[in-house]
């Protein structure tokens, strides 16, 4: 194929998708076009442009935040019953999610190796970090501790963000904020079940009151008993249940959230916690063991309270907040004697830190607005425990603590109209290290509505504490330095005015001294010598498009498509668990009766390279849902997943003897909801 034929294959699939949104659109569009007409245009551009917090940490427009962002709203999250954050992010152009049975991982723009924690995104609820102190990790799935429906609305702010928020926040930053009573401003009770034994309920209420308390709080009790049989041909013998694990793969999930705004003070507290059984024997367990199953435990607590006042005529925010994380995970092996014994490794984890902050933003000459901040952590806990219940059994306690500190300044100047500038450096330190981070961006908006940014940005990663002591036994790893990432983006924004917007970006990043387990012989136990080293290069460039479509009687339309490339940059090697392709569409409509909606998500991702050197086949995956509005007070929903029934699997990680760990079939759920009092 030539070079012009190449590049016209990688195009047509952009040009589909924008093609079927803009054909999609009813004729009404032409209607509401004469009607919008006779509004200034500019005022009428700007009416449908989302602002976003996360990418400065300030309320702005997204054609001119500097960054690239998506945001999904607590509307898009009841039409398409998203259930947890990782539903949400596998929605999104350019990411996309693995799942091992136990925990749910995050790939952005070509990067997810198989076994790495969620250390490379960070994670924030209303602006505060919630990464834990541990493992550094951002918890996607149900071990969040949030539900969904708490949610008002998820900002993922695309590249390097460390000049604002420091290590984590590598390939990007998810920044969930929550529900207020004004945004929810009702009470209401849900009831579901469904297949593999789903039940779920779930309370909420939300008010403002007459004294301007504002309140919301909620609770959610979750539980699947998952596939019942599942089967792995590595584990295909007579003496491990000819491969098949029964009854393995269920979870159960609780969690509480709480707000409380009074004038300029808000507190916002969440609880969760999840059970999860783990059919695959992970970590070399014996397979299928009934009693004590293999299973994990995760339990967060947040706590945070915000400040916001205004002082000559400057915008000042203060912080202190408090987290918790605790994890524990049951790990039968067969006894060391040989004799068919058994012993169950606990193995635990525990963070706790609280925290300070403090920003002030001020607009000068109304051309410039700048920002200084400064926050302070201190990590009171971070142990960790490896103990196995059996006398005389290997095991180690590392409790360990440590404090971190950052001062980070941004200024954005609107040299022109057409023309902005923005800039940000931050300076970290921790007890192993120093580090400066920039940012920068040039945005040039072409119009009100549409514009052109060019984005520059370093990030780091420091290793955690897990890396450092974990496989040493406590004796810190003095070798391993943080990761680096360093990115360039070109992005192009525009809204047509109410209803349509679309978005074009290519990029290319180069990352540094990537943290890898690495293995270098066995000890005398048999057991294999382990330590993380700085051993990775990674290059990658990619293109994402996307188009959408919001038109009149509720009808929305997104559709977006990646082309992604990472290799390893030694080896020229593409990386294990990245799909070279994606294509997204998600479309809703309001049906007969108000209230009612009907929903559609649907999801290509081409084949991806296992540990092996295998692939797993490219996949369409296709989810619907449905509400029904019985009368203001009473609706019923359903949602059914993976509805062709598509057989599938993710790369397994190194901990597996799996090379594939295959993902769950079609399920199907339904729910009612009553609400007593609608405003």
């Amino acid at each position: 194929m030539s070079t012009n034929q190449t590049g016209a294959a990688r195009i047509l699939p952009i040009a589909c998708i924008v093609a079927c949104c803009l054909a999609a659109a009813p004729p009404a569009l032409a209607q509401d076009s004469q009607q919008l007409a006779t509004i200034d245009l500019e005022d009428l551009m700007r009416i449908r442009i989302e602002n976003v917090f996360g990418a400065s940490s300030r309320l702005q427009p997204v054609t001119e935040a500097p960054s690239s962002v998506t945001i999904i709203t607590a509307e898009d999250i009841e039409r398409h019953h998203y259930r947890t954050l990782a539903d949400i992010l596998r929605s999104v152009r350019g990411m996309y999610i693995s799942d091992d049975r136990n925990y749910s991982y995050a790939g952005v723009r070509g990067f997810a190796r198989a076994g790495d924690y969620n250390t490379r995104i960070l994670l924030l609820v209303n602006g505060h970090r919630v990464n834990d102190a541990v493992y550094e990790q951002a918890s996607l799935g149900a071990e969040f501790g949030i539900d969904p429906a708490m949610f008002q609305r998820v900002e993922i702010i695309r590249g390097p963000a460390s000049a604002l928020y420091g290590s984590d926040a590598f390939f990007g930053v998810v920044n969930v904020i929550t529900r207020t009573g004004e945004s929810l401003e009702r009470a209401s009770v849900d009831i579901e079940s469904g297949t593999l034994g789903t039940q779920l309920f779930r309370a909420s209420v939300g008010r403002t009151l007459s004294n301007g308390i504002d309140f919301a709080v909620g609770g959610t009790l979750n539980r699947t008993d998952g596939e019942r049989r599942l089967y792995y041909p590595a584990y295909d013998a007579p003496g491990s249940n000819n491969g098949i694990a029964e009854g393995l793969d269920g979870e159960q999930v609780g969690d509480a959230y709480g707000h409380l705004r009074y004038r300029n003070l808000m507190i916002t507290a969440a609880y969760g916690h999840r059970m999860k059984y783990v059919p695959t024997a992970s970590f070399g367990t014996i397979f299928n063991e009934q009693n004590p199953r293999q299973r994990t435990f995760d339990r967060h607590t947040l706590v945070d309270a915000q400040y916001d006042t205004q002082a000559a005529g400057a915008k000042i925010q203060m912080r202190a907040s408090f987290d918790r994380y605790f994890t524990d995970g049951f790990y039968p092996y067969p006894a060391d004697s040989g004799g068919g014994g058994m012993m169950v490794d606990h193995d635990n984890g525990l963070s706790t830190r609280w925290g300070v902050e403090g920003r002030v933003t001020r607009t000068l000459a109304a051309r410039q607005t700048v920002s200084v901040g400064g926050e302070f952590f201190d990590n009171v806990r971070q142990n960790q425990w490896d103990v196995y219940d059996v006398a005389d059994g290997p095991g180690f306690t590392i409790d360990s603590a440590s404090r971190q500190g950052a001062l980070y300044a941004e200024d954005e100047i609107k040299v022109r109209r057409w023309l902005i500038l923005d800039g940000s450096v931050r300076y970290d330190t921790r007890d192993n290290f120093r580090r400066v981070t920039p940012r920068g961006a040039v945005i040039v908006p072409v119009t009100g509505n549409a514009s052109l940014k060019y984005l520059y940005g370093q990030a780091f990663r420091s290793p955690n504490v897990y890396e450092l002591t974990f496989y040493s036994e406590g004796i810190p790893n003095t070798d391993l330095r943080p990761e680096s990432i360093t990115t360039h983006e070109v992005a192009w924004e525009q809204y047509f005015g109410a209803f349509l917007r679309t978005s074009l970006s290519a990029y290319h990043y180069d990352a540094t001294d990537l943290i890898s387990l690495f293995a270098f012989g066995v000890d005398e136990a048999g057991f294999q010598n382990l330590v993380f080293v700085n051993s990775q290069r990674v290059r990658a460039r990619g293109f994402e498009a996307e188009a959408e479509v919001r038109a009149a009687h509720g009808f929305e339309v997104l559709g977006s498509y990646a082309l992604q490339r990472a290799v390893d940059a030694e080896t020229l090697v593409p990386l294990t668990n990245s799909p070279t392709h994606m294509a997204k569409l998600r479309t809703s409509v309001n049906l007969w009766r108000a209230g009612s909606t009907a929903a559609l998500d649907a999801q290509y991702m081409s084949r991806r390279t296992t540990l092996s050197g295998a692939t797993v086949s490219p996949v369409l995956l296709l989810d619907a849902s449905v509400n029904h509005a019985v009368n203001r007070s009473v609706s019923l929903y359903a949602t059914v997943r993976n509805a062709l029934g598509t057989r599938y699997a993710d790369p397994a990680s190194a901990e597996h003897m799996q090379d594939t760990i295959e993902q769950v079939g079609r399920t199907f759920t339904a729910g009612i909801r009553w609400s007593p009092w609608v405003r």
